[in-house]
């Protein structure tokens, strides 16, 4: 069978590029971060320095990659037949990346809302997620044909897909039905209707960017024949990773635009 640069380079040029810019984004936000807030806790800290981190491995196995397609593999492409293996790390490195971010969420949300069910089910997806994940990264390490490899691996990957973007979408909508209620019963403070939106708003309109990229990848497996969907998870990785350090920086524009925000920022972040 002729080889087909389109199954593996296409994708992988494309979200090379586009993961490069958002990562360069990223390494903007963190910097924004640690220089706005440097009292934060350290928790958070801890987890903005693992996605850095994992980001930077992420980073430098896109290179790794591009220079595996693009020079060594120019007068043999057949080898290609496999992924390079510095593609099979960064596939690793983008779960663990996902599971920072998702660690994070779920805890806040215990923070909040203080009712142990909730952050159970949203941790019980992200092992699901993540475990899916790691039996992906192990049948790659394995895979004798890219091709053949793609076509039986539908399920797993799209199962993995598939129970990241439920996680992820059920600790969004807790964590603003929570903020909701909670923006009304807090001791002495009045809290207006536009705080209250708005701090939904903040919180929905970062962390469902991760969600709606993680089903598109599912989406795109299911629905297209080809390897499209890899471009994207390549990009999913500094996406969901963007959309944290958006969340924790974004306190800043609000409490600088409303006093009264500064309420906001307490709710969401206490403890």
């Amino acid at each position: 069978m002729a080889f087909d640069p389109r199954i593996v380079i296409g994708p992988m040029q494309v979200g090379s590029l586009l993961s490069a810019v958002f990562y360069g984004c990223l390494i903007s936000q963190i910097y924004v971060y640690f220089k706005l807030f440097p009292t934060d806790p350290q928790g958070f800290k801890i987890a903005v320095i693992a996605l850095g981190t994992w980001q930077l491995g992420h980073f430098i196995c896109l290179i790794a990659t591009l220079w595996t397609m693009t020079v060594t593999a120019y007068d043999h492409p057949s080898i290609l037949d496999t992924l390079p293996v510095g593609t099979k790390i960064l596939l690793l490195l983008s779960s663990f990346t996902c599971s920072t971010v998702q660690s994070f969420y779920t805890h806040r949300l215990w923070k909040l809302s203080k009712i142990i069910i909730l952050p159970l089910i949203s941790g019980i997806l992200g092992v699901t997620a993540q475990v899916a994940a790691f039996i992906f990264v192990i049948r790659a390490f394995h895979m004798a044909n890219l091709e053949t490899f793609g076509e039986d691996q539908h399920f797993i990957i799209a199962f993995a897909a598939i129970s990241r973007s439920a996680s992820d979408i059920f600790t969004t909508i807790c964590i603003a039905a929570t903020l909701k209620k909670q923006t009304w019963y807090i001791p002495g403070v009045s809290v207006t209707a536009k705080i209250a939106n708005r701090i939904v708003a903040w919180t929905l309109e970062t962390c469902l960017v991760a969600s709606l990229v993680t089903f598109a990848i599912a989406v795109l497996l299911l629905t297209l024949p080809n390897n499209a969907w890899f471009g994207l998870y390549v990009i999913n990785a500094n996406v969901i990773a963007n959309s944290l350090l958006a969340w924790l920086n974004r306190r800043f524009t609000f409490i600088r635009d409303d006093s009264d925000l500064t309420v906001c920022s307490t709710i969401a972040f206490a403890g």
